[in-house]
Parts: structure tokens; C-alpha cells; sequence
């Protein structure tokens, strides 16, 4: 049962990473195709980490109201859409808007599965599992290295985006569905 928790939320936080890095190795494709310059990928990157911190302390409040599992699905398919903006973006505009949305969306991949963590995990396990949790968002910032770039000779920045997208629509599917809102009552 542990795993319907841990395996979602990990794949989220993954997800997380993943967007946060994957910018470095998209670089010169986004420039070359949009004729975009330095600080134009600067904004880019601003525009994650904006949208992903000021969404924090409502975050905070919406996963004690609603449960993580229903927020981190939601914000999950925020990033889904973000994704798809970012990937059928033609300008600066439409790229900032994505990875604003994108940043947004994955802004409770930590939290959420924290949350969901103290739900359904003994406190004496909580070391163990934040350390597999952190684990996973390593293998993300890792993913979007080579395999990005082997991932760009059979496509383009923007299937690469669509890919993101698909994922992380099936990320959020996976915890919506999958992931049980609360701890069954101990008796």
C-alpha cells in the first residue's frame, strides 16, 4: 500500500526537477529556433522559480484543506498544460507563460508528498522515505541531462515538450486514481 504513495509522489518530484534543469540543455535549440538571447532564457528560468515559490504559502493552506492528493493531481496537470504552452510557444511570450505554468505545477511536488508521507507513513520511516523522495528529484535534475539530448536526435525542443506534457498528465492521473486521500483508520 506504502508504494501507491511513495512511487506517485516520487515520479512528481522527478517531474519537478526535471523541468527545473532541462532549460541548460534546451539552450542553444530555443535560441537557435527562436532567435532568443541570454537574457531571454534568464526570464525563463525566472519565470519557474517565481511562479513556484509565490504559490507556496498557498500551498501550504490548499494541501491542509483538500489533501495532498487531490492538489498535487491538479497543479500536475497545471504543469501538463504549461508544458504544451511552452512546446507550441512561437515567442518569448508564450515561453514565459509555459514555464510560469510549469513552475506553478510542480510547485507541490515537495510539499505534497510530504504531506502525504506524514498520512501514510509510522514517524520512524519519515528519514528513510524524504531520503528516497529527495532521491527522485536527483534522477530528474539527471534525466534532463543525456537523456535529453538523446532524446533531441529523434526530436525537436518541442517534442521533447510533448513529452514532458504527456507525462506529466500521467503523473497527475497516477496520483489522482491511484494514491488513497487518507489513511485508513487504525482498528
Amino acid at each position: 500500500m506504502q508504494l501507491r504513495v511513495l512511487v506517485p509522489f516520487g515520479l512528481a518530484y522527478f517531474l519537478s526537477y526535471l523541468f527545473r534543469v532541462v532549460i541548460a540543455v534546451l539552450a542553444p535549440d530555443l535560441a537557435a529556433d527562436l532567435r532568443i538571447g541570454p537574457s531571454d532564457l534568464g526570464l525563463l528560468t525566472s519565470a519557474y522559480f517565481i511562479s513556484f515559490a509565490a504559490f507556496q504559502l498557498p500551498l501550504g493552506v490548499l494541501l491542509d484543506r483538500f489533501g495532498p492528493r487531490s492538489i498535487a493531481a491538479a497543479l500536475l496537470a497545471l504543469a501538463a498544460v504549461g508544458a504544451l504552452a511552452f512546446g507550441n510557444a512561437a515567442g518569448i511570450l508564450g515561453l514565459s507563460l509555459g514555464r510560469a505554468l510549469i513552475g506553478l505545477g510542480v510547485s507541490s511536488g515537495y510539499m505534497a508528498a510530504i504531506k502525504a508521507y506524514t498520512l501514510w507513513f509510522p514517524l520512524h520511516q519519515w528519514p528513510r522515505i524524504n531520503g528516497l523522495h529527495l532521491a527522485a528529484g536527483g534522477c530528474g535534475a539527471l534525466s534532463a541531462t543525456l537523456p535529453v539530448e538523446l532524446a533531441l536526435e529523434h526530436t525537436d525542443w518541442r517534442g521533447v515538450f510533448m513529452l514532458l506534457a504527456a507525462a506529466s498528465a500521467a503523473v497527475a492521473a497516477l496520483i489522482f486514481w491511484g494514491v488513497p486521500e487518507r489513511r485508513p483508520a487504525a482498528g
